[in-house]
């Protein structure tokens, strides 16, 4: 929601408008992965214009960062009285183009606002002035959240799900030493994936009954002695590698990291899949109760 050609009928402090002299309100912000499934922004803001800080220190105002996601319909709003904010952001909840608003919003009614440092036009006038009035504010640089996920959740692309010609019903397996993780179905098991992989409602559902395990087991085989020397050079492993890249981590680092389990590791790697496939069966319930 940036703030485009509004028109206020009273002095703002940005640094589009030319109401203040010297004045400033400035916010730097900067996005840091913190592990691979949480986005931590942080927000320095700049401002020397004392009117506004003193209603900020007097519970009158207070600075405001409004955060959206448009194409997850992701919404926020940060409120503060310090100058240094720090929030955290689940990656599930954003991805694409991710914007950022910084204001100085009224808590309460003013009456008789005046700044010594307004621009003539505006000098000796007073206003009164409204709870929810933007007093300053500055449209933030977009950041694009381009994640990419597919190592984890596509069958396709790092995973290959082959049959395997069995009579009877057998355990699957996985196997590591091909360029993509391989793992094989009996052949009634897989016959039943063929039929129903492409259909969306049951992609949690699946992922979490193949591609998770499978993490696990890579997982594990790489926190094993030697499990990287004998690895590194597959085609997977470098797709994993350059995923978590992407996302400002090291790959091993995570892998070894003594504070998480396997178990965990992939389940973050694949933003948190068990819990989807949870929350799609009441969902799919619900659709076969209407069907009957």
């Amino acid at each position: 929601m940036n703030i485009t050609n509004r028109l206020f009928t009273y002095p703002v402090l940005s640094d589009e408008k030319d109401d203040y002299v010297e004045s400033i309100f400035s916010v730097d912000y900067e996005q840091t992965m913190q592990g691979v499934n949480s986005l931590k922004l942080t927000f320095d803001i700049a401002m020397n214009c004392q009117e506004l800080e003193k209603l900020i220190n007097n519970g009158q105002a207070e600075y405001v960062i409004h955060l959206e996601c448009s194409t997850t319909a992701y919404r926020e709003v940060l409120r503060s009285v310090s100058k240094h904010i720090e929030h955290v952001i689940p990656i599930g909840r954003i991805n694409g183009s991710f914007d950022a608003v910084a204001f100085v919003i009224l808590k309460k009614n003013v009456a008789n606002f005046s700044c010594a440092d307004w621009v003539d036009d505006y000098s000796e006038m007073t206003f009164n002035l409204f709870a929810g009035s933007i007093l300053a504010y500055q449209n933030l640089p977009s950041l694009d959240i381009t994640k990419d996920y597919e190592e984890f959740t596509n069958a396709g692309s790092i995973f290959s799900i082959y049959k395997r010609i069995t009579e009877d019903d057998r355990p699957a397996e996985i196997n590591l030493d091909s360029s993509k993780i391989r793992i094989g179905l009996g052949s009634r098991d897989y016959d039943v994936y063929a039929m129903y992989s492409t259909k969306t409602e049951l992609q949690a559902l699946f992922h979490s009954m193949l591609i998770l395990p499978a993490l696990v087991y890579v997982f594990e085989e790489l926190r094993q002695e030697g499990g990287e020397e004998t690895y590194h050079n597959k085609e997977w492993f470098l797709s994993l590698e350059k995923s978590y890249s992407k996302r400002g981590v090291v790959f091993m680092e995570e892998v070894l990291n003594a504070e998480k389990t396997s178990y965990q590791l992939a389940q973050e790697a694949m933003e948190l899949p068990l819990s989807k496939a949870l929350h799609q069966i009441p969902a799919f319930y619900e659709t076969t109760e209407e069907d009957s």
